[in-house]
C-alpha cells in the first residue's frame, strides 16, 4: 500500500493547489505555505494568488479552427507555387492574412495545448512559435517560404572560417555546414528574439536582405577580397573601374543600393579565385543571389540599374568556373535578356537616347559590361553548340577602350566591331577588344561549318562556302602574322588566350573542308594547304600549352580550357594528320587536367575528352 502511496506521489506533476503569482511568472515549483510560500518569503515580496483562473484544457472549437487555417494556409502556398517560379513580394503577405483574418473570433492559443493526432504545443512568445514551426515542418505541414538556410547565428557563426569543412570548396553544389538544415525546407536567418511571423513582408525586400548578411566581414578581409578581385577576375572581366569602385565603396551607402549587390557578386567570384575564403563562398554565393532576386522583383525594367546587370554577369561566370557550368549557362542567358533590356548593345546610336548625366568612364564600364557579355555568349556557342543570343550584326556599341585610358578615366574614341574584323581602321585594339574580334571570327567560323552541313544536304552544288572560306581565311592568316610578329609579353594570360583561339578557329575552318561534297580540284588544292595549317596550329597550340604550367591555374585566363579543349579533340580525331598527333595529344590533356581542380568548366571538359572518340566527336561535329 505504501509503494502505491509513493507511486501515485511522484507521479502527481505537483501538489494540489495554486501556485502563487511570483513562482508562476519565475517558472518554479510553488510549495504553497500559508500565508507565504518559500519563494515569496525568500524574495521579501508579497505572496499573491490568483484564484479566478481560466480552467484547464482547449475550449471547444479551438483546434477546428487552427486546423481550418492550416488549410487555408497549404491551399495558398500551393497556388502561389503553382503561379510562379520565385517568391515575390505578395508570396508572403497572403500567408499573413490566413493568421490575422477573422479577429471577431476570440482564439487563444498562448496558454492552453491543443490535443490532436500529432500533438504541437503552442505558446505565445516568439522563440516557441519559431519551435513550433520546426515541429510543423516535422508533420509535414506546409513550409515557410525560404530562400537561404537556416542559420544558427549564437554556434556557427563564432567559428573560426577555417573550421569549415574543405569540401565545400570546388564542388558541384554549395554545401552549408553541418548544423544548418536544409535550405529546401528552413527559413531565412533569423535574429534570436524573431519568429517568422515576426518578418512580414519586410523578409524579401532588399533592405532586410542586405542587413541579414548571414556572416561577418572585418573591414580587412572585405579589402582583401575587392584586391582579390582586381588581381584575378578583372582580367577576363574588366567591367568596373577601379578608381571608381573604391571611390564608392568608401561612401557611407544605404544597404539598399543596387551598387551593394554589385560588390557581393564581386565578393563572391572574388572569394573563389584563392582558397583563403573558401569556407564562406557558399554563404556568400547564397546570399547575393537572394539580394538580386529581391532587388529584380521590385524594380520595373525600364529603371533597371546596370549594377545589377553587372552583378548578374559576374553570378554567371562564377556558376560556370566554379559551381556547375550548365546551370551557369542557363544563368547567362537571363544576364544577355538582362543586357537587351538595358539597350547594352545600342549605347553608342546616334539616334538612341542617351542620358546626358553620364560619364564617358561610366558610358566605358556600360560597354565593358555589353562586351563581357557578349564574350559568354560565344563561350556558350563553342562549348555547347548554343545558338548566338547577340547578334554581332546588330550592334553599335564600340569596342573597349584602352586598359590605360580606362584607369585613368580619359576619353578615347575605338572602332566598331564591324570595322575590326574588316581591318579598315589602323587603330591598335587593346588585348582586352582584340580577343573579342577573335571570339566573334570563332564563332563566325563555327557558323561556316554548320552551314555546310546543311549546304551539303539542301544543296550540294553551292559555291557560297568558297566565299566564306576565302574571307575567314584571310581575317586568321591576318591575325596569326600578327600573333608571331609581336614584341609583347609572351606569358601574358590574354595574349596567350589570344593566340590559342586563333589557331583553334584554324582548325575549326579546316574540319568545315569535310563537308564538301566531292572535292574537285580547286577544292582540293584548298584542301592541302589547309591540313598544313591545321597541323602547324597543333604544333603552335602544344608550345602555348606548356606555357601555361608556368603561370599557376588562378592567373591562366579561365575560358583557355575551351581552345585546349577543341585543339585536343581534333589531335586525337585526326591521328593521321602528323607523326607528333599522339604526343600534341598527351600534352593539350595534361595542360587542360592541370586547369581542372581551379575551374569547373575545365574538369567538365577533361571528363568529355576522356570519354570514346566517337561519342566526342559526335557531339562537337568533328
Amino acid at each position: 500500500m505504501s509503494d502505491d502511496t509513493t507511486t501515485a506521489t511522484k507521479g502527481r506533476r505537483q501538489n494540489k493547489g495554486l501556485a502563487c503569482e511570483e513562482c508562476r511568472s519565475r517558472k518554479l515549483r510553488c510549495d504553497m505555505n500559508q500565508p507565504q510560500c518559500g519563494t515569496c518569503n525568500n524574495l521579501g515580496v508579497p505572496c499573491v494568488t490568483n484564484t479566478a483562473r481560466r480552467p484547464r484544457g482547449p475550449r471547444k472549437g479551438h483546434v477546428k479552427i487552427l486546423r481550418s487555417r492550416i488549410a487555408s494556409l497549404e491551399r495558398l502556398l500551393q497556388e502561389s507555387s503553382e503561379g510562379q517560379t520565385g517568391y515575390g513580394p505578395g508570396y508572403v503577405e497572403p500567408t499573413l492574412k490566413v493568421f490575422d483574418a477573422d479577429h471577431s473570433v476570440k482564439v487563444n492559443i498562448a496558454e492552453e495545448p491543443i490535443k490532436q493526432d500529432n500533438t504541437v504545443q503552442v505558446r505565445g512568445s516568439s522563440e516557441e512559435c519559431a519551435a513550433y514551426h520546426m515541429e510543423a515542418q516535422s508533420m509535414e505541414l506546409p513550409k515557410w517560404p525560404s530562400m537561404a538556410p537556416l542559420l544558427d547565428v549564437d554556434s556557427e557563426w563564432a567559428k573560426p572560417i577555417g573550421s569549415l569543412p574543405d569540401s565545400t570548396y570546388f564542388s558541384s553544389e554549395p554545401t552549408p555546414p553541418s548544423n544548418i538544415s536544409n535550405p529546401l525546407s528552413s527559413t531565412w536567418p533569423l535574429e534570436a528574439d524573431m519568429s517568422p511571423l515576426d518578418l512580414g513582408a519586410q523578409a524579401l525586400t532588399p533592405k532586410f536582405l542586405a542587413s541579414q548578411l548571414p556572416l561577418q566581414l572585418s573591414p580587412l578581409e572585405l579589402a582583401d577580397l575587392d584586391d582579390l578581385f582586381f588581381e584575378r577576375a578583372y582580367p577576363f572581366a574588366p567591367i568596373i573601374n577601379q578608381q571608381r569602385y573604391y571611390a564608392r565603396a568608401a561612401k557611407e551607402l544605404d544597404s539598399s543600393e543596387p551598387f551593394t549587390c554589385l560588390q557581393y557578386a564581386i565578393r563572391t567570384l572574388a572569394a573563389s579565385m584563392g582558397s583563403q575564403f573558401k569556407g564562406i563562398l557558399p554563404l556568400l554565393y547564397t546570399h547575393t543571389c537572394c539580394t538580386l532576386d529581391a532587388w529584380e522583383q521590385n524594380v520595373p525594367n525600364e529603371a533597371l540599374p546596370i549594377e545589377l546587370a553587372q552583378a548578374r554577369l559576374l553570378l554567371a561566370i562564377y556558376e560556370i568556373l566554379k559551381i556547375n557550368p550548365k546551370k551557369g549557362w542557363i544563368s547567362a542567358g537571363r544576364c544577355f535578356h538582362l543586357v537587351h533590356l538595358v539597350k547594352l548593345d545600342q549605347i553608342d546610336n546616334p539616334n538612341a537616347w542617351q542620358s546626358p548625366a553620364l560619364s564617358w568612364v561610366e558610358i566605358e564600364e556600360r560597354r565593358r559590361t555589353f562586351w563581357t557579355a557578349y564574350a559568354l555568349d560565344r563561350y556558350g556557342n563553342l562549348v555547347n553548340g548554343l545558338p548566338l543570343t547577340l547578334n554581332d550584326e546588330m550592334i553599335l556599341t564600340r569596342l573597349p577602350a584602352p586598359e590605360a585610358a580606362f584607369q585613368c578615366q580619359r576619353s578615347v574614341n575605338t572602332d566598331f566591331l564591324a570595322p575590326a574584323i574588316a581591318k579598315k581602321s589602323e587603330k591598335q585594339l587593346s588585348p582586352y577588344a582584340k580577343s573579342i574580334v577573335i571570339l566573334s571570327v570563332f564563332a563566325r567560323c563555327l557558323c561556316h561549318r554548320n552551314q555546310c552541313h546543311v549546304e551539303r544536304i539542301i544543296e550540294p552544288t553551292s559555291q557560297e562556302f568558297l566565299v566564306r572560306h576565302r574571307v575567314l581565311d584571310s581575317i586568321l592568316s591576318h591575325e596569326v602574322q600578327t600573333n608571331l610578329s609581336t614584341d609583347q609579353d609572351p606569358y601574358d594570360p590574354t595574349l596567350l588566350f589570344i593566340d590559342m583561339l586563333t589557331q583553334a578557329a584554324v582548325l575549326i575552318l579546316f574540319t568545315a573542308l569535310n563537308s564538301v561534297p566531292e572535292p574537285t580540284n580547286t577544292y582540293q588544292d584548298i584542301y592541302n594547304v589547309y591540313e598544313k595549317k591545321a597541323s602547324k596550329a597543333v604544333e603552335t597550340m602544344r608550345y602555348q600549352a606548356q606555357k601555361l604550367a608556368q603561370l599557376g591555374c588562378f592567373k591562366v585566363h579561365p575560358f583557355t580550357s575551351i581552345a585546349l579543349f577543341i585543339c585536343a579533340e581534333f589531335a586525337r580525331s585526326c591521328k593521321g594528320l602528323n607523326q607528333n598527333t599522339t604526343t600534341d595529344f598527351n600534352a593539350l590533356s595534361a595542360a587542360l587536367s592541370n586547369l581542372a581542380p581551379a575551374n569547373s568548366l575545365a574538369r567538365m571538359l577533361e571528363l568529355e575528352l576522356q570519354g570514346t572518340p566517337e561519342v566526342a566527336s559526335v557531339i562537337r561535329g568533328l
